[in-house]
């Protein structure tokens, strides 16, 4: 018998839809029953793109890099449609551009707005045992924080995701999933005299196992990078809040807009499994006419692998003084 999906699992999936065009797919989940936010998780179209573009190249080629923007807010949609561009193929690399457009209402009638993108991503392939051996090519990547010995097992669970929810507010209402896809655990905070000292760490997990846990399918693969884009972008707007405290105030009462701007990922590990510990270290290294830059990466805990690097541009607007 197969094992029961990971909640994960069914927000990272499209399915195919060849009545909307060639290698368009559309969200599995409806995306209205995905309540806590007024426009739709940013993290749910990263991942959705990579699974839409995953599904249209040869079962050997796994992401390992996305560059994405998003153009307009994802707002009032059950159903968001990707359509998928085969920009390049090689014998080693492809390369994908994946539109995503919403399915809105006007009247009575369901009509899909696809000449309005919302969301765009590029997203390049590689192939499986494609690249140079080793003695071939350079090997290296930097090594996790340095967190004296502390593992998921010594910290409180309530010291995680609640932890940061619970200095926010407004426009910055974290996406609260009924069935959360992932735990969070805060392993620590450091603060400096610059928001660039800043630095959060911590750990994470499917919140269940995956169905597929045991398997090395390239269906596996694409679902765990997808599932890794979507956690790349839960609570990260957080930290140049948290970064900033006097700028944004109490309960960041001084914040009147906080957006993602563009997202970029690289995957370095394919075999990566987002249903082990992860480390993640996350931290601002500007911010300047509105925008801030976000830095992330994230290692496996057993192995210490570097299996993620993320940037993430965002803009954040202050109130003026009132009068």
């Amino acid at each position: 018998m197969a094992s029961p999906r990971a909640p994960i699992e069914s927000y990272v999936a499209v399915v195919a839809a060849p009545t909307l065009g060639p290698d368009t797919y559309v969200n599995e989940r409806p995306l209205a029953e995905q309540d806590g936010r007024g426009s739709v998780f940013g993290g749910l179209l990263l991942a959705q793109a990579i699974s839409a573009a995953s599904a249209a190249v040869d079962p050997d080629f796994y992401a390992y890099t996305s560059s994405s923007s998003f153009l307009r807010p994802v707002a009032g949609t059950k159903q968001v449609q990707y359509q998928v561009e085969r920009v390049s193929d090689g014998r080693s690399y492809a390369t994908r551009i994946v539109r995503a457009s919403g399915v809105g209402k006007t009247a009575d009638t369901e009509v899909a707005t696809a000449d309005i993108i919302l969301y765009i991503a590029a997203i390049s392939f590689q192939r499986r045992g494609d690249s140079s051996p080793a003695g071939r090519s350079v090997q290296y990547a930097e090594l996790p924080p340095d967190l004296e010995g502390l593992t998921p097992e010594d910290i409180d669970p309530g010291n995680g995701k609640e932890q940061v929810e619970n200095n926010r507010t407004g426009n910055l209402q974290p996406f609260k999933p009924e069935d959360a896809p992932f735990d969070w655990l805060t392993a620590g905070v450091e603060f400096g005299d610059r928001p660039s000292d800043v630095r959060t760490t911590g750990f994470s997990r499917s919140s269940a196992p995956l169905s597929s846990s045991s398997s090395s399918s390239p269906s596996t693969t694409a679902t765990n990078l997808a599932a890794l884009a979507y956690m790349s972008d839960e609570m990260l707007l957080g930290l140049p809040i948290l970064a900033n405290p006097d700028a944004v105030g109490p309960r960041s009462r001084n914040v009147a807009l906080a957006v993602s701007l563009n997202h970029h990922l690289w995957f370095h590990d394919p075999t990566v499994r987002v249903d082990r510990w992860m480390v993640g270290e996350r931290r601002t290294s500007a911010g300047a006419d509105g925008r801030v830059l976000i830095h992330q990466r994230v290692w496996d805990h057993a192995t210490g692998r570097l299996v993620m690097t993320c940037t993430q541009e965002a803009l954040i607007r202050l109130k003026g003084p009132s009068l």
